[in-house]
């Protein structure tokens, strides 16, 4: 299975799939009925993370193709790499 395709967008405390009304994440800020989330600063940095994880994602996996060719598997970043891939695909 695959993630729901970018581009992602911020809509107040909902990140959607642009251009439609899928809706990927929440992401809440401390509240009076909130109290043990984020801060609203953290939140807002939070959904910006979440909204651009597609194209981190697609970025990522160039990145490893390339730091492959350059510098073969046996590299740190290539296994960063990897394993982030892993854990996002599953």
């Amino acid at each position: 299975m695959t993630h729901t395709p970018g581009p992602w967008q911020i809509g107040g405390e909902l990140i959607s799939q642009e251009g439609t009304n899928i809706e990927i994440a929440s992401v809440w800020a401390q509240s009076a009925n909130r109290k043990f989330a984020p801060s609203q600063s953290k939140a807002d940095a939070n959904a910006r993370l979440i909204a651009a994880a597609p194209e981190l994602f697609e970025a990522l996996k160039v990145c490893q193709v390339r730091i492959f060719m350059l510098e073969g598997s046996e590299n740190n970043e290539y296994q960063t790499a990897t394993d982030a891939i892993a854990k996002a695909t599953g």
